[in-house]
């Protein structure tokens, strides 16, 4: 053998002298124990409670002794919830451990007491599906619903008085105070009703925003429908305690959907609405004589003029609005003449009616035609102004004249 091969035999022996630190005495290394006392409210230790610890990843149980203590290894540092359940004792809500170490606790439990709450309307029917919620020591215990027949059973909870609160969708609150002992019963009434709520509709285009008058509030879960006054208000009545989804709508506005939650007072809600984004176009003539000019003007929905609109007559384009909205262009076809304008999306479009030179508008055709009936009027020998009648009357006077003459 060796002196290389010496060596390394001796390295290894070495190292297989050292002890290994096993993985169960890692874990160990970074639990810690608390300590937990469990006793009743008059200080009397409680043997035979089950105890669950629970923290993030991982839970333990352990069951107290005579003298009410139990030892819990937990995860230094973690934050653990203790419950605590036993044959006579109970605790509504786990005891908290923040940031566990290594120290002692000690939980304090209440006899166990049942409480049975039936709901009913004014008319003394049980409420289905009611909401029954128990308040103790500014905890909440229980909050759930009734069943068809308007009752909920508590499970185990701490005897003590509690605070009661009833409620449903379109029913207000009902509240009281409870004393649970062993086993108690309580019946609570609540009554239907509803509220006011003001819609306040605005357009946020403008600085301060305005109000809109005119938009349509639809409550579709009611069928309801009003509309806003000259100050953008609309009230109507609606149930209590309820959530609704709400629509305005308005012709040339967006639509736009609220979430309406209403409790049991007078409420207020607020929306924005803005105009359908859109181009006008408007045309200085509707007719015009070939090869004169007519200007369009192009504005955006809230009359705030368009620069760079796009503007074709019968497909060709013929140019660009400049910083006043404005394009002036000849008309150089008689007949329909079809003008359109775009601006990205938007588009709008008008006709423009052109006549050659020679036909003339037709007002000037108009004008031609009353001439003509004058020229034939006076070609009739009757002259302007003069009628079949008034020619009879002055045959008359001239037989007259030659009479006295004879």
């Amino acid at each position: 053998m060796n002196r290389t091969t010496t060596l390394l035999l001796a390295v290894v022996v070495v190292v297989a002298a050292v002890p290994a630190v096993t993985a169960a005495e890692r874990t160990q290394s970074d639990l810690v124990t608390v300590t937990v006392t469990v006793e009743n409210e008059a200080g009397t230790a409680v043997g035979g409670a089950e105890l669950t610890a629970t923290w993030d990843g991982g839970n333990r149980t352990a069951t107290t002794v005579s003298n009410g203590q139990a030892l819990i290894d937990v995860p230094r540092g973690a934050d653990v919830d203790i419950s605590v359940q036993s044959d006579d004792y109970v605790r509504n809500t786990p005891y908290e451990v923040d940031n566990a170490g290594q120290e002692s606790v000690t939980i304090t439990v209440a006899e166990k007491g049942f409480a049975t709450v039936r709901v009913l309307d004014r008319s003394g029917v049980p409420v289905n599906k009611a909401v029954v919620q128990l308040f103790h020591d500014g905890e909440t215990v229980v909050n759930t619903r009734t069943n068809a027949n308007g009752i909920y059973q508590t499970d185990a909870i701490e005897q003590g008085e509690y605070t009661l609160r009833a409620l449903k969708e379109r029913y207000f609150t009902n509240g009281t105070t409870v004393e649970v002992t062993g086993n108690t019963s309580v019946s609570t009434r609540i009554e239907t009703g509803s509220v006011l709520v003001t819609f306040d509709v605005t357009d946020d285009h403008f600085d301060p925003a305005r109000p809109v008058e005119g938009a349509t509030v639809s409550i579709p879960k009611l069928g309801d429908t009003s509309q806003t006054l000259a100050d953008g208000e609309a009230t109507t009545s609606v149930p209590v305690n309820t959530n609704f989804e709400v629509e305005i709508t308005k012709e040339r506005y967006e639509t736009v959907t609220e979430q309406l939650d209403v409790g049991e007072e007078r409420t207020t809600l607020s929306a924005t609405i803005q105009r359908e984004e859109a181009i006008t176009l408007t045309v200085s003539n509707s007719q015009i004589i070939v090869g004169e000019n007519v200007t369009v003007d192009v504005e955006n929905e809230y009359g705030t003029v368009v620069e760079g609109a796009t503007v074709t007559v019968d497909g060709e384009t013929v140019g660009e609005t400049n910083a006043n909205g404005e394009l002036t262009f000849s008309i150089e076809r008689s007949g329909v003449n079809a003008i359109r304008v775009e601006s990205g999306d938007l588009s709008d479009s008008a006709t423009v009616e052109g006549f050659s030179p020679d036909e003339g508008t037709p007002e000037d055709t108009a004008t031609e035609v009353e001439t003509t009936e004058d020229e034939t009027t006076t070609s009739s020998g009757i002259g302007p102004g003069f009628t079949p009648v008034a020619a009879v009357v002055a045959a008359l006077l001239a037989v007259l004249v030659l009479r006295r003459r004879a």
